[in-house]
């Protein structure tokens, strides 16, 4: 996977430049080398548009992800046609505050600058953003911008290993690949559940014992009616892994019931957690677009890791929803280690019969909950903030229970009404705004429940 290269120009008019005013893109240039992305950019003030297109011929041979365009001072006007012409790429409009200088000169008007470049931009069909701050926290004011456009750099690059495609009578996992390649640039790979199965069963016994040891710390106990359902998961999840280097695959959806247990002897949702776990994004169902939404959570809260949920239940009265899954949850954000115990599924062969699954109640804090739908030829987001509250083990598997800053009613009438899927994505961080402004880059239109 290529690297995220941020691109920087700094205009000004020429007869605006001073030693002030080079002091502002020094100051910036200063700031931005705080960002974990290398910084491709002149040692020059962008005062023309032929200054601008050299610019541009650097940067593209430098495979710049996006630029950043910081107004020192109010520019030539056909400086912005010429690097949206030149450059492929997302773009940031960066305006720094100022006052009136001695003389009441008004030295900058960079907002104005900015201003008249998001005009032209819109004329020229490009999508931009825009952010303000000074110079010196250059760094802070464009981090989140750049971190939206680092999860559309993510998404172009995703490839999701489909495995054995989605489960029966389960249309909400449905997916249109084509849409998604076009839309987000996501590539989706068909496997064969068999492949993965016999894999497992093939691997050295090297390999099988360190997935098995892998699987023991994933939990705090073990039933002892699962121990003979250890070695088998340990197979799986170096399987998986082996997969995904075969095939180049950064994330997976799981078809996992319900021929896991008759072809396998187990449930594969201990090891569809201990992906997870590894920041390897995995959805259960079949689902596709689930993991895409896991992608883009985990991308926007800067690699945290999300959950893949049916919402089960909920309080009006409290204002609070259950979010669970069967015991398929990442233990890594699991409330507390010592909880957590490896046992048979409550619902595979009927019940307390076949393993594996990790149980236990997930960690407080503020939560971001999402839900990613096809719609009319397009794609829409449900949206909704909380605080994910302490939760006991009422139910086997992982739940978690939510006191929404929105009307749980209103959330419950949002889903129903609009016909909505059953499966969400909530991470331990608050990226509403962070998903609003992707659903802009995208076209996807996002339902925000308020």
């Amino acid at each position: 996977m290529k690297a995220f290269k941020v691109g920087f120009i700094a205009l000004s008019k020429a007869s605006w430049a001073t030693p002030q005013i080079e002091g502002i893109r020094k100051s910036a240039v200063d700031s931005l080398k705080k960002l974990p992305y290398t910084i491709v950019q002149s040692d020059l003030l962008t005062t023309t548009a032929a200054e601008a297109s050299e610019q541009c011929e650097v940067m593209r041979k430098q495979d710049v992800s996006a630029v950043i365009v910081l107004f020192t001072t109010f520019p030539v006007g056909a400086i912005i046609p010429v690097i949206a012409k030149e450059l492929d790429v997302p773009i940031i409009l960066f305006a720094t505050p100022e006052k009136p200088q001695p003389g009441k000169v008004w030295a900058q008007n960079s907002f104005c600058g900015a201003n008249m470049a998001v005009h032209t931009l819109r004329k020229l069909g490009r999508k931009c953003t825009f952010t303000f701050g000074t110079a010196d926290n250059a760094d802070e004011a464009v981090r989140k911008p750049l971190g939206v456009i680092k999860c559309l750099f993510d998404l172009a690059a995703s490839k999701v290993g489909l495995v054995g495609g989605r489960v029966p009578g389960f249309y909400t996992s449905t997916c249109d690949e084509m849409l998604l390649r076009k839309t987000m640039g996501t590539e989706v790979e068909i496997l064969d559940l068999l492949e993965v199965v016999e894999t497992a069963k093939k691997l050295s016994d090297a390999d099988a014992k360190k997935g098995e040891e892998a699987v023991r710390k994933t939990a705090a106990c073990c039933n002892q009616r699962v121990e003979n359902d250890i070695p088998p998961a340990g197979r799986l999840y170096a399987a998986f892994l082996q997969t995904a280097k075969k095939y180049s695959l950064n994330s997976f959806a799981i078809r996992c019931w319900p021929e896991w247990s008759d072809l396998y002897g187990i449930a594969p949702c201990s090891t569809i957690g201990m992906l997870n776990n590894d920041h390897f994004v995995t959805s259960c169902e079949g689902d596709v677009l689930g993991a895409v939404l896991m992608k883009m959570e985990a991308s926007l809260s800067n690699g945290g890791i999300p959950f893949f949920a049916d919402l089960i239940s909920f309080e009006y009265d409290k204002n609070t929803a259950v979010l669970w899954h069967c015991g398929a949850a990442p233990s890594a954000i699991c409330k507390n280690f010592a909880e957590t115990e490896l046992r048979q599924h409550a619902r595979v062969d009927g019940g307390d019969k076949k393993g594996l699954v990790n149980e236990f109640p997930m960690k407080p804090g503020r939560i971001t909950l999402a839900q990613l739908d096809e719609d009319n030829g397009g794609y829409r987001m449900l949206i909704a903030t909380g605080t994910a509250i302490e939760t006991e083990q009422i139910i086997h598997g992982n739940p978690l229970n939510v006191k929404f800053d929105c009307s749980v009613e209103k959330l419950v009438g949002t889903i129903m009404n609009e016909g909505f899927k059953h499966h969400y994505s909530a991470i331990h961080a608050d990226v509403e705004k962070e998903l609003i402004e992707l659903c802009r880059w995208l076209d996807i239109t996002p339902v925000v429940v308020k």
